[in-house]
């Protein structure tokens, strides 16, 4: 079942829609449910240790203490609980209560319009699962041995996310994103190892590393004939170097490779800090001509003027704003956000997290340029690009 050996706690001052959450979870499997009709009432359970919660279901405006102050309050205390927010409020209106919710930094899966259904839930408690099997693999952090052997051998390298042009369906580059070939574990993705590489000051270096090897793999494309525009993140602790942009032109320039072929991704929070230092790199790599990004838009709190500062060329929309956008109210609000954006800095949109042709038919219908998701296809290992390019060629679903 959905929900088996998972204990929730549904947050509804209403009595009858409160029974009826609390009905639908024991019919998807919960081991517990719990309930409240406030958040205060909630906290008592939460700190209560023989009414363990993983998933908090809750209403957002209820008598007492509200769903926002129940945020607030999940914050503070630390409370290792996923949430999941269940209203009828305008989409708009939830949208900015999701991003306050992501600013306290607490876990939440999603919103869900009311009445709520098996098919809103599922997809939110399968996203709470695939996140606690994450972070259970990162109880056996790395070493700074395994990592320096790793890093000897070759084993951390970039895989690449097609991007795709959403009206003629033509492939027009790459996004990259980092994998760790491990002799015995297989491929790890990026959110098992990096916190190691993070904690032992290597996040610089790592990062550098992928920009060397993605810049040179893109030169060996561009020479079998695939002209194909590669986008890798400067994952840096910084962009307030100054030595930055050279150094990034040099490495460009060792390889022979233009700089027209690149975008470098930065994200909203990289221009909060040292903002005219980080302003003056990116100026520096715009005027090299390399593309810049605004990677993971809606994460951040950037204003439109904070973003107009630089020379951006594309906008990425994160993948929250995507995935559902068809049929989900939250989703279709902030991604009409991102895309007003996008048109109105003249910057080329791209989509995050396309999982299906309905949400495909969506986003082109409202002007986005292009996409990348599971949809379309998984990140690939360099060698497995061109043969997944040729099969794409083939298909004729659009």
């Amino acid at each position: 079942m959905p929900c088996s050996n998972l204990r929730f706690l549904v947050v509804e001052d209403h009595e009858f829609q409160r029974m009826g959450m609390v009905q639908l979870l024991h019919t998807l499997g919960a081991q517990a449910v719990h309930s409240a009709d406030d958040g205060r009432a909630a906290l008592q359970v939460i700190r209560d240790p023989d009414r363990p919660v993983d998933i908090v279901v809750s209403d957002l405006s209820m008598p007492g203490m509200d769903g926002m102050e129940l945020i607030r309050h999940l914050s503070e205390s630390g409370a290792r609980v996923s949430l999941i927010l269940a209203s009828a409020l305008e989409p708009a209106l939830l949208a900015a209560v999701a991003s306050m919710a992501r600013a306290y930094k607490v876990k939440l899966l999603g919103v869900i319009g009311k009445p709520p259904t098996a098919g809103k839930l599922v997809p939110l408690v399968e996203l709470h699962r695939a996140r606690e099997t994450d972070a259970a693999s990162l109880d056996g952090a790395f070493s700074l041995e395994e990592i320096a052997e790793a890093w000897t051998h070759g084993e951390f390298e970039p895989w690449y996310e097609p991007k795709v042009d959403l009206g003629s369906g033509q492939v027009r580059g790459m996004y990259v994103t980092p994998r760790w070939r491990h002799p015995t574990r297989g491929v790890l993705a990026p959110q098992v190892f990096m916190p190691s590489m993070q904690a032992r000051g290597l996040n610089d270096d790592f990062a550098w590393l992928m920009l060397q090897k993605s810049v040179a793999q893109c030169h060996q494309w561009l020479d079998k004939g695939l002209n194909l525009r590669v986008a890798v993140n400067l994952s840096f602790s910084s962009l307030a170097d100054v030595k930055l942009a050279a150094r990034v032109r040099q490495i460009a320039e060792n390889e022979g490779l233009d700089p027209g072929c690149l975008v470098l991704g930065v994200t909203e929070e990289a221009l909060n800090t040292e903002q005219a230092k980080v302003l003056e790199t990116l100026a520096r790599l715009r005027m090299d001509g390399f593309g810049l990004g605004i990677d993971d838009f809606g994460s951040g709190a950037m204003a439109v003027d904070q973003l107009a500062l630089v020379a951006f060329t594309e906008l990425k929309i994160k993948r929250a704003f995507v995935t559902g956008a068809d049929s989900d109210d939250a989703a279709r609000a902030g991604l009409a956000v991102g895309l007003e954006l996008a048109h109105q800095l003249k910057l080329q949109a791209v989509a995050d997290g396309i999982r299906s042709k309905e949400e495909w038919k969506l986003l082109h219908e409202w002007g986005c340029d292009l996409g990348q998701g599971p949809f379309m296809s998984e990140p690939l290992p360099a060698d497995a690009v061109p043969r997944w390019i040729a099969h794409w060629k083939g298909t004729t679903f659009r």
